[in-house]
């Protein structure tokens, strides 16, 4: 199915919410924090280093599980999908103290040097463990040293220009470093050293900050003034400076500081969105695309998702949530998991049962699946309806086609073409379609019309040649014209984007000089058969029968699926 993927704007992570385990048990949370597909493994402290597999983590998501208590202090271990090599946390600041009632929370960055850290929540106790150390619990306190600290990152704020800025928040930094020299243990100072860090784009020092206030006052993240508001804060300019790494054309620094946002704030959707987007779109990474597709839908739905606004929430409900989906089908369709692609784009129909698009990709699907009678039903419901588009009709008859259903893959053409008269592509299928059923006169208009469009289609000749013969047409000034063609267009296909279209091809000399360069000029039509531009290709050719590629793309205002050429000067 043709379909392109447009870039959006905003995106979020759900909460994980602590549970508390028995005497006997240990409740483990391991949120991944890198691209790879990993298994975990617990390690026990003990003379023999016993190891149990906890499971499997995907990227950017946080698994929970429930093991027996084997020792007093454990760590983690971890292999990389597709790697043997089990990397071990040997560190002695990384194993973790054992308590009843206490669920440790492990977060890994990275693994390739492995870096990870953990922290305990819950239990009964007045220390909660981690970040290498225990931090006692309290509340967040002004004090001598955080009044001067909340002074100078006032002051910070107030600076216009970035380089007077980022000098300032250098100031507010040493303020907040001394005071915890002698207050290592208040939160609020912890919550200033985010602040600053965020003010000077270290990102990731900004999130170890804001980590270690809430571990040490978990209730920090929720309360006015809090951590919560300022990761939101922090995380609108780690998004606002990823957008402006695509707009760099920096597709790479963008996803890292998307992900990034991610991490300082998990409950918006956009930044999701655009790493789907751009993994799949720029990078070629569909797996993580998917992820993020997932993860986009997980934020839509979760009730800890803030949209900030009763607008925005209903555009994540209704435009983000189908495109997440729509988009995530595609992607499942296209890597082969054809049967979990049924299930979203059912997903979708459920509840907007009249939605053209998704009919017709489910019925892919379906085909794809081995459920080709369920698919030829949808097809039929979209050749009955009189909203699809033209690209749903052409889908349609493909899969039609492909079943050798003839009747109805020319109704599908034929939709098609009454939609985007112009589309070069449905009338070579309208065309082939009638020759291959020998309905030579309802074939000959179309087949005539098509090289119009594409005048050096040897095979188009060929068709319309054929039906004229065969209805007693007058075919030799056609056979004429096809017989002093200087060379061949083939394999002409267009690939409908968000905005334009790309068409490809290959070239094929019949009687120009080896190393002729010839110039297409190709123009792109709207539904409506007007132009709205043109774009060309040139071909340097070779040898007689020798075929080369070549590629053209054209970027308007909308999609776009008509297009014809000529020979250019």
């Amino acid at each position: 199915m043709h379909a392109g993927t447009r870039s959006i704007l905003f995106a979020l992570g759900a909460l994980f919410l602590p549970h508390f385990a028995s005497a006997q048990e240990l409740e483990l949370s391991v949120r991944n924090r890198t691209q790879s597909n990993m298994t975990v493994f617990a390690l026990w402290e003990s003379r023999n280093g016993t190891r149990a597999r906890l499971g499997d983590v995907r990227p950017n998501q946080t698994s929970n599980f429930t093991i027996d208590v084997e020792g007093q202090r454990v760590t983690l271990t971890v292999q990389v999908a597709g790697n043997r090599t089990r990397v071990g946390g040997t560190r002695e600041d990384w194993y973790a103290p054992i308590r009843p009632g206490e669920k440790l929370e492990w977060e890994i960055r990275s693994v390739s040097p492995l870096d990870i850290s953990y922290r305990a929540v819950g239990g009964s106790g007045g220390v909660f463990a981690g970040f290498g150390g225990d931090v006692a619990v309290g509340s967040p306190r002004m004090t001598g040293h955080t009044g001067v600290s909340q002074l100078r990152i006032q002051e910070a704020q107030g600076v216009a220009d970035e380089a007077g800025r980022v000098a300032a928040y250098q100031i507010a930094l040493e303020a907040v470093n001394l005071g915890l020299i002698d207050d290592d243990e208040n939160p609020m100072a912890y919550l200033h050293l985010g602040i600053v860090h965020a003010g000077l784009k270290d990102y990731a020092a900004a999130i170890t900050a804001f980590d270690r206030a809430e571990a040490i006052y978990p209730a920090y993240f929720d309360e006015d003034g809090g951590t919560g508001a300022y990761r939101l804060n922090a995380w609108l300019d780690a998004y606002n400076d990823a957008q402006a790494r695509l707009d760099a054309q920096d597709p790479a620094g963008a996803l890292e500081l998307f992900e990034m946002a991610n991490s300082l704030y998990d409950r918006r959707v956009e930044a999701y969105l655009n790493i789907a987007v751009t993994a799949a779109s720029s990078l070629g990474d569909i797996e993580v695309s998917i992820a993020a597709w997932r993860k986009a839908l997980e934020v839509i739905a979760s009730p800890d998702g803030n949209p900030g606004d009763d607008e925005t929430r209903q555009m994540w409900d209704n435009d983000f949530w189908i495109m997440a989906q729509s988009n995530l089908g595609r992607l499942l369709s296209s890597t082969g998991a054809a049967d979990e692609a049924v299930v979203v784009f059912e997903t979708i129909l459920e509840r907007f049962p009249n939605n053209t698009d998704a009919q017709s990709s489910l019925a892919l699907a379906l085909t794809q699946s081995g459920q080709g009678g369920d698919a030829l039903a949808v097809f039929d419901a979209i050749l009955d309806s009189p909203d699809a588009s033209a690209l749903d009709y052409f889908n349609a008859g493909v899969s039609l086609f492909a079943a050798d259903q003839f009747d109805r893959a020319v109704i599908a053409f034929e939709q098609t073409v009454a939609a985007s008269p112009m589309y070069r592509d449905a009338l070579q299928s309208l065309a082939l379609t009638l020759n291959q059923m020998e309905e030579y006169e309802a074939q000959i208009p179309y087949s005539e019309k098509l090289i119009e469009l594409d005048p050096f289609n040897d095979y188009a000749y060929f068709v319309h040649i054929n039906a004229l013969l065969r209805v007693g047409g007058d075919y030799q000034a056609v056979l004429d014209v096809r017989e002093a063609l200087p060379f061949w267009i083939e394999e002409l296909s267009l690939q409908p984007l968000a905005t334009g279209a790309r068409v490809s091809g290959l070239a094929v000399n019949k009687a120009l000089e080896p190393g002729a360069s010839i110039t297409l000029r190709f123009t792109f039509y709207d539904n409506a058969g007007n132009s709205v531009g043109s774009a060309d290709a040139a071909v340097t050719i070779s040898d007689p029968d020798v075929a080369h590629s070549f590629d053209v793309t054209f970027t308007g205002e909308e999609q776009v699926l008509g297009y014809s050429y000529e020979l250019g000067g």
